[in-house]
């Protein structure tokens, strides 16, 4: 990871503590990143409707 720039999600899912705290809630990357990506359809479409 540059430490000049974010790390991207998958170098953060990569980290062990977030991969021991996923694999204790019993949570997947993958199911992380489709929640994620919801919210951010849904937060386009909020601010498309308030643009509107």
């Amino acid at each position: 990871m540059d430490h000049l720039t974010a790390p991207t999600l998958s170098e953060i899912l990569d980290e062990p503590i977030i991969v021991a705290l996923m694999n204790r809630d019993g949570m997947t990357a993958e199911t992380l990143r489709q929640l994620l990506e919801q919210v951010g359809r849904n937060l386009r479409d909020r601010e498309e409707r308030l643009a509107a």
